[in-house]
């Protein structure tokens, strides 16, 4: 028996202790000021699309501007060219105070000037532009709308036009605008970095004009990575996303009464799920994992130890937390500094934490 046996043995049971599957709690999801929130549906998830908070989620609803997601996808999928210009064509007169960018019809605009207005600014003549200069028609884009929510697994939507006025059977439910907001973050950097933009400046009609976003949570909510408003009659919406300490959030909200109350209703969900995941530590730094053959002499043995201490955020619902790891093989020669391994631990297919292991300069005789 080694001299350093019941030392190895203590430190393998306490790092089997650090990395045993972290079980799931039972405690409620639903929060406490859930009563409280304006929206009439709503839906809060991770990045996985598990889903943490819900009320009416699956409820038909007019999804308003947040249809200006999906009109960004498929003109992005087109393949385009971001330098065409399109040709403005005329507004429908049946619109009820619409969110215009002021282009007047006959003049011309870049698809990436119409995309960057449609998205910060939630320009309607833009949307209407992208989708007439693209498929000919509305009714043609809507199609292609449509073809493109089957595909990323929206069940529940039927687009009708690419801005999101109000019109009859175009409706969706936050569990899918929920499913397009994250595929939309996941797969179109354009989309991304834009739902993030404070302002943009476009020329319309042939001069320079500014244009403030309208999410107004996002100078409030550092955490907030997007992604868009919507507003009808039935009410004001607002899909959202935030990032905080290595994981994000979707939430979309539907049918508030009142602007603010949406980003209200967003801002209370985000901050109480992220109150609710546990930081847990896995591994602290200089704790030995094992002991391997000194590689200048023989009968003597090194430590190996983790770098650093490895700690990572816990859904308290969301099953084990399990890890995999790379480790030198027992009988290999290993030089002291020298960098030998590592270990990743994940929940429900999220990466919680990642963690690195050296050897350390202790040398000890077999």
């Amino acid at each position: 028996m080694r001299r350093s046996a019941p030392f190895l043995m203590a430190a393998l049971t306490a790092v089997a202790l650090f990395l045993a599957p972290v079980p799931a709690h039972a405690d409620a999801v639903t929060p406490s000021f859930a009563d409280d929130l304006e929206a009439q549906s709503w839906l809060l998830t991770d990045s996985r699309g598990r889903v943490l908070a819900s009320a009416n989620a699956d409820k038909s609803m007019e999804p308003a501007s947040t249809t200006k997601i999906m009109t960004a996808m498929v003109v992005l999928d087109s393949g385009v060219s971001m330098d065409t210009a399109y040709t403005v064509p005329e507004m429908p007169s049946d619109w009820e105070n619409p969110q215009l960018a002021g282009y007047e019809a006959g003049t011309t605009a870049t698809v990436r000037d119409l995309l960057e207005v449609m998205l910060v600014y939630s320009a309607n003549d833009a949307a209407q532009t992208l989708a007439v200069g693209l498929a000919g028609s509305i009714d043609a884009f809507a199609d292609l709308m449509n073809q493109k929510a089957h595909e990323i697994g929206m069940t529940a939507t039927t687009f009708k036009n690419p801005s999101g006025m109000e019109e009859a059977g175009h409706t969706s439910t936050a569990t899918d605008l929920v499913t397009m907001g994250r595929y939309a973050l996941d797969n179109y950097p354009f989309i991304a970095r834009m739902v993030r933009t404070h302002e943009v400046t476009v020329p319309v009609n042939g001069v320079d004009k500014a244009f403030e976003s309208t999410d107004a949570l996002m100078p409030v909510y550092p955490a907030l990575i997007g992604i868009k408003t919507g507003a009808v009659s039935a009410g004001y919406a607002f899909l959202g996303a935030a990032r905080s300490d290595g994981v994000t959030l979707y939430s979309c909200v539907l049918g508030c009464p009142t602007p603010w109350g949406r980003f209200q209703d967003t801002l209370d969900l985000m901050q109480w799920a992220y109150a609710r995941y546990a930081s847990l530590t896995f591994a602290k730094e200089g704790q030995v994992l094992g002991w391997r053959p000194f590689a200048f002499r023989f009968g003597y043995m090194v430590p190996v130890v983790w770098d650093q201490t490895v700690s990572g955020p816990v859904w308290p619902d969301g099953g084990a937390t399990t890890y995999s790891r790379v480790v030198p093989a027992s009988d290999q020669l290993m030089v002291p500094g020298e960098q030998c391994g590592a270990s990743l631990w994940t929940q429900d297919g999220r990466t919680v934490a990642a963690g690195s292991l050296s050897v350390a300069r202790a040398v000890v005789r077999a």
